[in-house]
């Protein structure tokens, strides 16, 4: 399985705070990665590292590399906005904007100069049915998002993450404020989206965990403690650590 992203002792200062420490480890192509951890590890600070969402705020800095396609994309010179079409991004809470579930998808695209009105339907419907909603929403394209369902909202924002076709989805918790059944559904998604894009995602469920990825990271105090296919993390951990944090005697 090929390596589509490279982290290279990555290190990352919010100001004087050192909150990632020589972080090392592949992003496998087509392939769920989790990122675990207790509270306050570095498993989101990590995570935003990848599209630069640090970057919105001031005094931080990245020490290392994150390589892809052969290029450090923390470099300064970096395009920023086409960094993150490639690597999308599903928040914790659904955050569809206050307009039309098809203006939410056709967002992104309007944003690339896709102006033709049969291209931007075809699109769009690609994107709901690649996220599992278009049957929920085809008859309510022209509604407010806002009038869905959290789990149909969650699905819709990435369904607007698609629709700019993007290589890579990070998840930051993104089923931790839904409902058991909208948690599977979207956890279905994300193994069916693998075929087609690389998942990164960072939750708090070791069971989530378990069910859905193909490879694992536990995170401590802003370093990786152990990283390994999920069966062998869950299963024959080399630390202590994880071995305790995954059976719940820590963290």
């Amino acid at each position: 399985m090929d390596d589509l992203l490279a982290v290279r002792n990555l290190d990352f200062y919010y100001g004087d705070n050192h909150a990632l420490r020589d972080v090392t480890l592949p992003i496998r192509k087509n392939s769920i990665t989790s990122l675990i951890g207790p509270s306050g590890c570095g498993k989101t600070t990590l995570l935003r590292c990848f599209n630069r969402m640090h970057d919105l705020y001031p005094n931080n800095r990245y020490g290392g590399e994150i390589v892809m396609d052969g290029r450090n994309i923390l470099r300064d010179d970096e395009d920023l906005i086409s960094l993150r079409n490639i690597l999308g991004m599903v928040f914790q809470k659904p955050t569809p904007f206050p307009m039309s579930v098809f203006d939410n998808v056709a967002y992104g695209l309007r944003l690339k100069s896709v102006r033709n009105s049969s291209v931007l339907k075809e699109k769009v419907e690609r994107a709901l049915r690649q996220a599992a909603v278009w049957e929920e929403v085809k008859d309510r394209l022209n509604q407010n998002a806002a009038g869905l369902s959290g789990g149909q909202q969650q699905r819709l924002v990435i369904a607007r993450t698609l629709a700019v076709e993007p290589r890579v989805i990070l998840f930051d918790e993104s089923t931790s404020a839904l409902d058991p059944i909208s948690t599977q559904k979207i956890e279905d998604l994300m193994v069916e989206l693998k075929k087609d894009v690389t998942i990164v995602a960072v939750t708090h469920n070791m069971q989530q965990a378990a069910r859905i990825s193909d490879f694992t990271a536990l995170m401590y105090v802003g370093a990786l403690v152990e990283y390994d296919e999920t069966a062998t993390i869950f299963t024959k951990p080399r630390h202590k650590m994880t071995e305790e944090y995954v059976t719940g005697r820590f963290g």
